[in-house]
């Protein structure tokens, strides 16, 4: 019923098919709630409300029957649209007025009503003001549309998707920028650790001894240990800087991608593009150290300049080697694919002969050379900075994620992902790939042997990022899901900004398909809009306080020996407590030692528990709870049962500080050791 050449046509009966859904949700989700808190419609105000969701209800489907019966006519040259074609100056500047007061609104209101909290009060139930409160953002979004539209005086599509792309950018910059604070303590399980790793690469210069460098995402703490070239620089300069790392290096990956998908003479286009592809990189979680392979690929990998390819190829590769190890096979992955889809099989002199065996095999030649090279590379990589990081001895824990427990159950709706990994990424990316659907349709555009050459690499990747999220440790996002990101938004990119090199003969392959790039930036903007929260605010005499407890405890117990930092080790890294760093045993790289049950590691940990090692550690609260049921319960039992248990037989507590979001506890040797472990 969508599929029309009427561009304008099927762009109204988008937005009007989308309202239509958003009201029926309303009154569905409300339905149930108001029967559950037995509220009589007829006597409450929620009655009014009611009426509101059935009679748009019914007027999105009235409408809708209305545009369908109407035929090919285009819509907005009706006389109620004439207001809309105005280019007058009070015009545009209403439509800006209109948009900054959305911009303000979505947020103003999550925050002053506190959407989602606790009440008895039937009329401030929780549930229903959440339902009434995205109801509201979605005739929100259509007014900043129609604000951009006078504004901008451009089309209604136009409008629409700049409305969602301006509102989506401004909403994912508030959201990242609330994790630059000058909280001291970590904001979060292992927030605080990512300073510290970062600050082995100068570990001579701040700790006054060479220290082995990272087994975890070494690339990513490399980027992140610039500020450290800058002695005295505290956490808020470093939460700061991975701000900047998060939007700049995704900001350049999709610029990169812009610049090679679109023509230059579509400069509205090509910005519209970057933001868009900036919400769907952030949402998807794709951590900025992928992206420095990303920009190096997209900048430099062409079939014209093989050599040059086969640098940016060798260059990404190697940083794939020190990041993680389900990236090996990507740099050269990524490179194919921009050659599959810039490259035609056959030249245009000779498209009315037969291919040959020998054609084929001179066009798979380069990316068969980038695949084996690439991938060499990675893992010469590997191994060079295993030897010349300092951890020969810990050379396993490069591999745990080979010996981790894959949890299969996380590709569905569980406690650590409400809609599950696999409905999460299809509905993330389901615009995107209904894009390529409708490119493929076309089969004779692309050569059969580059579209299974595209759909392949499409699949491996899709299936090995779906593994790797399932793998104990992860699941609760999809940051996992990247390399198949990536690949499937370059696929799109090129279809949508018509730059794929056809077949000789062919008419050119351009897949502008309003509802999926519509749904494609409202997606991303729905699920920011869930995630809105207001600057963190704390409570600094509480705060204070406890880190001022715990300073002078450790600093104490630092007289009398080595004091371990399980948790909270950015206080040494950046000078906060006065004593020498113990290098063992930081909570993330515990962790992953205790999730992939490496018990080489685990038995030097054990033995220094019982030898009493430390004078003191500091740590989160620790205990030996196994949980049946709940978020990230593996991860839980992992640690209690092979962590927590020896922590509390050869150590006991003397001191717990409860900051703000944290429970630190200051663990001593235990002079009576009873039966251990």
């Amino acid at each position: 019923m969508l599929r029309t050449s009427n561009p304008s046509r099927s762009f109204w009966l988008t937005i009007i098919l989308l309202t239509f859904i958003a009201n029926l949700a309303a009154v569905w989700s409300s339905w149930l709630r108001w029967d559950e808190l037995g509220v009589d419609l007829f006597r409450s105000v929620w009655g009014i409300l009611a009426a509101a969701y059935l009679g748009m209800t019914a007027a999105c489907l009235g409408l809708f029957v209305l545009i369908v019966r109407s035929g090919g006519s285009q819509v907005d040259r009706s006389p109620w649209f004439k207001f809309f074609q105005s280019g007058h100056l009070k015009v545009r500047l209403l439509g800006w007025i209109t948009f900054l007061a959305i911009l303000f609104l979505i947020p103003y209101v999550k925050f002053a009503f506190q959407v989602g909290r606790s009440g008895k009060d039937p009329l401030m139930d929780p549930a229903l003001m959440s339902i009434l409160y995205y109801w509201i953002c979605w005739y929100a979004l259509l007014l900043a549309m129609v604000g951009l539209k006078l504004a901008l005086g451009t089309t209604w599509q136009a409008g629409f998707v700049s409305a969602l792309v301006l509102l989506g950018v401004v909403f994912e910059i508030l959201i990242r920028f609330n994790a630059v604070t000058a909280y001291p303590l970590s904001r979060g399980w292992s927030e605080g650790s990512r300073y510290y790793y970062a600050s082995l690469y100068f570990s001579e210069w701040i700790y006054g001894e060479a220290v082995p460098l990272p087994t975890l995402h070494p690339s990513r703490y490399l980027l992140q240990s610039i500020p450290f070239l800058i002695p005295g620089l505290d956490i808020t300069i470093h939460r700061l800087w991975q701000f900047l790392l998060w939007i700049g290096l995704t900001a350049g990956a999709a610029i990169a991608l812009a610049k090679r998908a679109f023509s230059p003479q579509e400069k509205a286009a090509r910005w519209l593009f970057i933001g868009g592809v900036c919400l769907f990189f952030l949402r998807v979680g794709i951590y900025y150290h992928l992206q420095v392979m990303v920009i190096l690929l997209l900048l430099l990998v062409s079939g014209r300049r093989p050599w040059l390819s086969l640098m940016a190829v060798v260059l990404a590769s190697l940083w794939a080697g020190i990041s993680r190890v389900n990236w090996f096979p990507v740099p050269a992955m990524i490179a194919i694919a921009l050659y599959l889809l810039e490259t035609p099989l056959q030249p245009a002199e000779d498209h009315s002969k037969p291919i040959t065996f020998k054609q084929v095999k001179t066009y798979l030649a380069l990316p068969a050379l980038w695949a084996g090279v690439g991938l060499l590379c990675a893992l010469a990589a590997q191994t060079v900075y295993i030897f010349l990081s300092g951890n020969a001895r810990n050379a396993d824990a490069f591999a745990s994620s080979f010996v981790s427990d894959l949890l299969w159950y996380r590709l569905w709706p569980n406690a650590n992902h409400f809609l599950g990994i696999l409905p999460a990424i299809l509905i993330v990316s389901g615009p995107l790939i209904v894009t390529v659907l409708i490119a493929a349709r076309r089969r004779g555009a692309l050569h059969p042997l580059r579209w299974s050459g595209l759909f392949l690499i499409m699949v491996i990747l899709f299936t090995g990022s779906l593994v790797v999220s399932v793998k104990i440790g992860g699941g609760g996002d999809l940051h996992n899901m990247d390399a198949y990101a990536i690949l499937i938004a370059i696929t799109a990119a090129y279809l949508v900004g018509g730059r794929v090199q056809v077949e000789p003969g062919e008419p050119q392959l351009k897949i502008r398909s309003w509802p999926a790039l519509s749904l494609a930036v409202l997606i991303p903007v729905l699920f920011l809009i869930l995630l809105l929260s207001p600057y963190p605010k704390y409570d600094q005499i509480k705060n204070e306080n406890a880190y001022r407890q715990l300073v002078q405890a450790v600093n104490e117990m630092g007289e009398k020996g080595p004091v371990l930092f399980i948790n909270e080790r950015q206080l040494v890294t950046f000078g906060d407590v006065a004593v020498p760093l113990v290098a063992d045993y930081e909570a993330v790289t515990l962790m992953e030692m205790a999730m992939s049950n490496n018990q080489a590691y685990l038995n030097r940990f054990y033995s220094d528990l019982q030898n009493h090692r430390f004078a003191a550690i500091v740590a989160a609260k620790q205990n030996r709870l196994i949980k049946q049921t709940g978020p990230l319960v593996e991860e839980n039992n992992a640690w209690n049962s092979r962590v927590s248990p020896y922590l509390l037989c050869y150590y006991h507590p003397v001191l717990t500080v409860e900051p703000q979001g944290n429970r630190i506890e200051v663990y001593v040797p235990t002079t009576e050791v009873t039966q251990c472990p």
